[in-house]
């Protein structure tokens, strides 16, 4: 999954604060450093005759803009967890998100038939295509929103944009550790060790793929966002993009074929959940808007 910093599940999406710039003020500790002056603190200058240090802003002003992404698109998460779906699927009810068991998937869609034939699958990725695809897994173990929104070139201009690529990692993100906690499967490597990945093999259970479950339903969330402005043909780069990242998974030998489709499945109940979501519909609508044709100047 996004991230894989110790067993702390998902939250190395956060590491990578490069996302966080895009947004403008960063919101995030740490992320940027102001060396000051011992001999004259910036707040002790002098402009036109008084000290800079009465100036003052209304307490009253609203500072949303100056969330970083990752944290704004919290409420979104808290907002899903409230949905009928949601409730459901922890309760296991009528109309709760499901995904199937992984053999029920084996010999389906190209997915090899069997614990072993899937491990066989991996170990020849490895010795195929994990030389070449090293860089790419190393970088997108530590986050990989940032893989869409350069995509895209998304930047400040952009901030609901970001939103709404955290939120759908976020959502997936809880999802996926349900899920993980239901089945309980194996890492490959676990039982194959000679698959040695080369990164930190996550203490949580592989199944479904984290990565795959995000990056499919951030691919799904931004192409909801470009549906009908200029920018609506990146839709299949989007999707590209999102098999790449969880193919790269399979490769590095942390997750078997089964744990992208069940990825790849349970993203696609997600967005219709979140659709109807408020806070993540005024999202969708305010990203959509930073990608609309610009408005023709008056008198054109």
């Amino acid at each position: 999954m996004a991230g894989n910093h110790g067993n702390h599940g998902n939250h190395g999406n956060h590491g990578n604060h490069g996302n966080h710039g895009n947004t403008g003020a960063s919101g995030a500790s740490g992320s940027l450093f102001f060396p000051d002056r011992l001999d004259l603190p910036f707040a002790a200058a002098v402009h036109a005759g008084e000290r800079i240090a009465k100036a003052r802003l209304d307490p009253s002003l609203t500072f949303a803009r100056s969330w970083a992404a990752t944290w704004a698109a919290q409420r979104i998460l808290v907002d899903f967890t409230g949905t009928d779906a949601w409730q459901a699927t922890l309760k296991v009810g009528a109309g709760a998100l499901t995904i199937p068991h992984w053999r029920d998937l084996w010999g389906k869609d190209g997915i090899p038939d069997g614990d072993d034939a899937e491990i066989d699958a991996l170990l020849r990725a490895a010795e195929d295509e994990r030389a070449d695809a090293a860089g790419e897994i190393l970088s997108q173990d530590a986050e990989f929103i940032t893989d869409f929104t350069a995509l895209l070139a998304a930047g400040p201009a952009q901030g609901a944009t970001l939103r709404l690529a955290w939120a759908a990692s976020h959502v997936g993100s809880l999802a996926v550790m349900h899920f993980k906690h239901v089945f309980e499967r194996a890492r490959p490597s676990q039982l194959c060790p000679a698959l040695r990945p080369l990164i930190a093999v996550p203490g949580h259970a592989a199944y479904p793929s984290g990565h795959a479950t995000q990056a499919f339903l951030i691919a799904a969330a931004l192409e909801a966002a470009l549906a009908n402005t200029p920018y609506a043909p990146a839709a299949p780069v989007l999707n590209a993009m999102a098999e790449r990242i969880a193919r790269n998974r399979e490769i590095a030998g942390v997750h078997y074929p089964s744990d992208t489709a069940a990825g790849r499945l349970l993203a696609g109940q997600l967005l219709p959940v979140l659709e109807r979501v408020p806070s993540f519909a005024d999202t969708v609508k305010a990203a959509k808007a930073e990608w609309a044709a610009p408005a023709a100047p008056a008198g054109a």
